[in-house]
């Protein structure tokens, strides 16, 4: 059972303000037009803080108008002493940043918490919600549809359906923080998350919005050169083999090194039969 609440008038959001001030950490989330930071455009926020309950902020797509309710939140989100728990933070730091707002405080993000715990399995919120809480969340594909040319954008959802979305989020985050501090604890891998890779958000979050220069006379030279040395090796290995052939083909290349040149008569081959071209090989 849960309770999502939309705040949508100056009188909610202030009250949700007044509520998230008084506590020494929150979940929250941002809902956006697009998957770049640097080109998407806010659509709305949500926080929890506590499982079960859930608060959505629209805003409107006048970007004055969406700038004013953001505003609302900047004392919250700037401040150091309330702890900011998400699902990859960095993205919504960044996105923030183009609304003025610098988050700060110390952070806790599920995505890296559960890399700590098990880096070889996938990291995405419906995975781990499903695999740790036993519950499938409503997938954004139900709202904007399958990635592709058609695909629509958060601002073409009904707002009740991106509420129950966007305020589960939160929910599901906060949900997830309380599952992974005790595993990350027990890994011994609290004090790397606490220390380095939380912290080091701010950081990346940071260089990502700053950029970096570059000589584009110097990396189009560059770029000329490689593709000539690729040529050169190109013509060895052509030479070598005696014949041309894809060398970007693991198939191709196989069939080359083992069977035309004979490198190794116990060569392995995978479950359809091709030659193990890997890196190991």
């Amino acid at each position: 059972p849960h309770t999502y609440h939309l705040a949508d008038t100056a009188e909610k959001r202030a009250a949700l303000i007044a509520l998230l001030k008084a506590q020494t950490s929150i979940c929250f989330d941002t809902e956006t037009t697009g998957l770049d930071a640097n080109n998407a455009e806010l659509v709305g926020l949500s926080f929890a803080i506590k499982p079960g309950e859930a608060w959505y902020v629209p805003v409107p797509e006048d970007q004055a108008k969406c700038n004013e309710i953001v505003q609302e939140f900047k004392s919250v989100l700037e401040d150091e002493k309330i702890r900011k728990i998400g699902q990859n933070l960095k993205y919504d730091i960044l996105i923030l940043k183009w609304y003025c707002i610098e988050v700060k405080g110390e952070l806790f993000d599920t995505m890296l918490a559960h890399y700590l715990i098990d880096p070889d399995t996938r990291h995405n919120m419906d995975i781990l919600s499903e695999n740790y809480l036993r519950y499938s969340p409503v997938s954004i594909t139900t709202l904007i549809g399958a990635k592709g040319k058609a695909q629509g954008t958060m601002r073409d959802v009904e707002i009740e359906q991106i509420k129950d979305y966007a305020a589960e989020d939160a929910d599901i985050t906060l949900q997830l923080k309380e599952v992974f501090e005790p595993m990350l604890q027990k890994a011994g891998a609290a004090k790397l998350a606490m220390d380095i890779e939380n912290p080091l958000i701010y950081v990346l979050a940071e260089m990502e919005s700053e950029g970096v220069r570059i000589d584009q006379n110097a990396l189009k030279d560059f770029s000329i050169q490689l593709q000539n040395d690729i040529i050169g090796l190109e013509k060895t290995i052509y030479e070598k083999a005696g014949v041309r052939f894809n060398i970007a083909s693991p198939k191709q290349l196989g069939e080359v090194l083992f069977d035309k040149l004979q490198l190794d008569p116990k060569a392995k081959k995978t479950k359809t039969g091709q030659y193990q071209t890997g890196e190991d090989v």
